[in-house]
């Protein structure tokens, strides 16, 4: 049975983020980036969990958690708060909502499908098969590098960084910026960049994160990074 994962938060990279987290499960993932919106869309399309940001425009997470909690035929339905790692996470109001769990972000993928699998198999009093994380083959993969001579493993991870740029891009630049910016930054007709052309450009940035790249840096640093930098360098170049 294929379940559907509600996540609610306002930054496109964390959205995406956890999309790609679940790909290779049996799971339909529903966006939205803020509170009313995550309350209209719980009611359409009844999830099986929902995960929301504690501070998200309009409701923010333990609102909708809240309602959730006081729906009269959803109230079971699992909520889980992400916090980010420098928000203050109010413990009284998390308990008060009603909130089934909270997983600070920056969040390993696996700790994610662990925390989602095992609330699931508690709602339903039944065994959960195991969700596989993504690229599950790549701890394998660097454990056979461990005894190699130190150039074959500058070679090898060299080789591995290469792998993960789309064809023609410059491997220093992960993200794909020069070719985004010559392509894409045209200024508008008052020959400023608009917040739509940042907004446009910085979900274009994303969209180019390969699976591969993710692996390798997003979760070495706080993801909402990605989406700053991006806004910031836009910014700048105005």
């Amino acid at each position: 049975m294929r379940r559907t994962i509600l996540i609610a938060d306002d930054s496109p990279t964390i959205r995406r983020l956890v999309t790609q987290t679940f790909a290779d499960a049996n799971f339909r993932i529903i966006e939205v980036n803020n509170g009313d919106a995550a309350i209209k869309t719980f009611e359409e399309v009844r999830p099986s969990v929902v995960l929301t940001d504690i501070y998200i425009p309009g409701k923010n997470g333990y609102q909708v958690c809240s309602y959730v909690r006081n729906h009269p035929h959803l109230g079971q339905t699992p909520v889980v708060l992400l916090v980010g790692a420098f928000d203050a996470f109010d413990e009284r109001a998390a308990k008060e909502s009603g909130a089934t769990a909270s997983i600070t972000k920056p969040f390993e993928p696996t700790a994610l499908i662990d925390l989602v699998t095992s609330i699931l198999a508690a709602e339903t009093q039944t065994e959960e098969p195991p969700l596989e994380p993504q690229q599950e083959s790549q701890p394998q993969q660097e454990l056979s590098v461990v005894d190699e001579p130190a150039s074959q493993v500058r070679q090898t991870e060299t080789a591995r960084k290469a792998a993960a740029q789309p064809a023609g891009t410059d491997p220093e630049d992960l993200l794909g910026l020069s070719a985004i910016f010559k392509t894409e930054a045209h200024p508008s007709s008052l020959g400023t960049i608009t917040e739509q052309d940042i907004d446009r450009i910085a979900d274009r940035v994303i969209q180019r994160i390969s699976t591969k790249v993710i692996e390798s840096i997003a979760w070495d640093v706080v993801p909402d990074i990605t989406e700053r930098v991006v806004r910031e360098e836009l910014k700048r170049k105005q």
